[in-house]
């Protein structure tokens, strides 16, 4: 047989054996980095329209895996035909990473432009890198413009 085949054979039984990510790790070659996708899930907790401050605060839930971060770029909210963008979350501008702890849950409180009613099919839109998070207004577990958190 020719030594071109032979040493083909070889390296083809030998890339069928060695485990990718050992081969990641040879001197020379440099791993492929690959960001991974933690599902993401929102539920509505409460709605505080307060009227102090001019805004619908929404309360949501962000339940994910434990000891994971994601970053939310916007909220938005779907309420009937019409589309406001959230002004904050938590107090805070946009585009921040949340860490989950142990737990698995964040509470955080999004405001928006003052809504005095919600359309049934009402949604909360958080905008992250891996993608859309939507959480149904009718969902909530609080009267709606609750002030108990």
């Amino acid at each position: 047989m020719n030594i071109k085949i032979i040493a083909k054979h070889i390296l083809f039984a030998v890339a069928l054996i060695i485990p990718m990510p050992v081969v990641a790790q040879f001197p020379g070659l440099s791993p492929r980095l690959v960001q991974p996708k933690h599902k993401v899930v929102a539920q509505v907790k409460d709605i505080n329209n307060t009227n102090t401050d001019g805004v619908s605060r929404i309360g949501v839930f962000l339940i994910s895996t434990p000891h994971t971060s994601s970053r939310i770029d916007s909220v938005s909210l779907q309420n009937g035909t019409k589309r406001f963008m959230a002004s904050d979350i938590d107090g805070v501008d946009f585009k921040r990473y949340f860490q989950w702890e142990d737990e698995g849950e964040i509470y955080v409180e999004v405001d928006f432009t003052m809504q005095s009613k919600f359309s049934k099919d009402a949604v909360v839109v958080f905008h992250t890198v891996y993608g859309d998070v939507k959480a149904n207004i009718k969902n909530t577990n609080q009267k709606r413009g609750s002030k108990d958190q």
